[in-house]
């Protein structure tokens, strides 16, 4: 009878409470933006697709501006409404990339040296998350910082503000299906070939940090199920919870002067230039510069096709109106600023003149 008095363990949840901790803060915070925040946003925006909105990086204005406005209260005015219209956005990405950091904290990822496979996964999280890739930037880093790799970061990146199911409708049903097709065959090529076989031709030469670190060396990892099933909620809630605060004030400090500068920047570029002239006619140089000031600009989500619709309602070149479709809010200078500082240098610039090189090309054959 010795022999069959061994007795199965049963559930304990004083095991398990780092996981169910981690997995209830998700979905409470998953479920916050996307139902009272983020699809009504974007419905509403699918429904007004096709009208004329202030600017490329407004669909609304908390402050009104009037033409007759001086030219600094316009640069103030302008960064205020887009530090309002980011606000919702970059708070839940920041919040996202500090719990991912937490996460991978305390479960590093172990999901193999595939460049190719880990981009399409990224891409396929950031679907449904529906955020622009100015806020996908908290949660790409958090991504990185909890030692995750670069290119599930960057497929997230791309394929949030791209492929979520109602910005590819509101670009199927706004512009025309030729330039629909040519933006998300040219985005999927970037997430399955571009964004893989770059970062592996850089690594050969010089190392990427965050995606070198060893999954298997990892000093601060726990087991799913914790050894020890004598910690009280209170203690490990407290822990976590002080794990979350740190890892959101890494990311907040460094969001907030970005969107900043950001802010006055994007506002000045919208003010100062003269857009008539820009967008009269279509010449090689011009859209070499509009090309670069739409990969610079950042945008909330679904304005590159709320402004691209725009455009093409306005009789504007097709080349501009599928440029700003292309390349208006795939990418922008927040992306550009974070891989500088937190990966590679080199991969920043080459992301930002892929991107200038394809608007300038698309709009050509336009």
């Amino acid at each position: 009878m010795t022999s069959l008095a061994y007795q199965r363990p049963f559930f304990n949840i004083r095991c398990y409470y780092r996981p169910l901790i981690l997995a209830v803060t998700a979905v409470i915070l998953l479920c916050t933006f996307w139902f009272a925040s983020r699809y009504p946003q974007l419905l509403d925006k699918a429904e007004h697709v096709g009208q004329a909105i202030p600017n490329m990086a407004n669909s609304h204005e908390l402050l009104p501006i009037s033409a007759d406005t001086p030219v600094w209260n316009k640069i103030l005015f302008g960064a205020i409404n887009w530090l309002d219209s980011m606000k919702l956005g970059m708070s839940f990405g920041m919040l996202l990339g500090a719990l991912l950091h937490t996460f991978l904290r305390y479960y590093p990822l172990k999901i193999g040296n595939n460049l190719y496979l880990n981009s399409l996964k990224g891409a396929l999280i950031g679907v449904p998350m529906g955020v622009c890739a100015n806020c996908a930037v908290p949660t790409a880093c958090g991504i990185t910082r909890g030692h995750g790799r670069i290119e599930i970061a960057l497929g997230f990146l791309f394929s949030s503000p791209n492929f979520n199911p109602v910005v590819m409708t509101m670009t199927f049903i706004a512009l025309p299906l030729a330039m629909g097709v040519t933006k998300y065959t040219i985005l999927l090529l970037v997430i399955l070939f571009v964004v893989p076989a770059t970062i592996a031709w850089l690594d050969r030469t010089q190392p990427i940090k965050p995606f070198t670190v060893d999954d298997d060396n990892s000093s601060c990892a726990i087991p799913f199920a914790s050894e020890d099933c004598t910690e009280t909620l209170s203690s490990v809630a407290t822990e976590m919870a002080q794990d979350y605060a740190k890892n959101v004030w890494m990311l907040v400090k460094p969001t907030i002067v970005l969107m900043l500068l950001a802010s006055i920047v994007s506002s000045a570029m919208l003010t100062l230039l003269p857009w008539q002239t820009l967008l009269s006619d279509i010449t090689p140089l011009k859209l070499a510069l509009v090309s670069v000031i739409s990969v610079f600009m950042p945008v909330p989500i679904a304005l590159d096709v709320m402004f691209a619709a725009q455009l093409y309602h306005q009789g504007i070149p097709l080349g501009y109106v599928m440029l700003f479709a292309m390349t208006l809010g795939t990418y922008s200078i927040i992306p550009t600023v974070y891989l500088w500082r937190e990966v590679s240098k080199r991969l920043a610039v080459i992301l930002f003149a892929f991107f200038v090189a394809v608007g300038w090309v698309t709009g050509l054959l336009f």
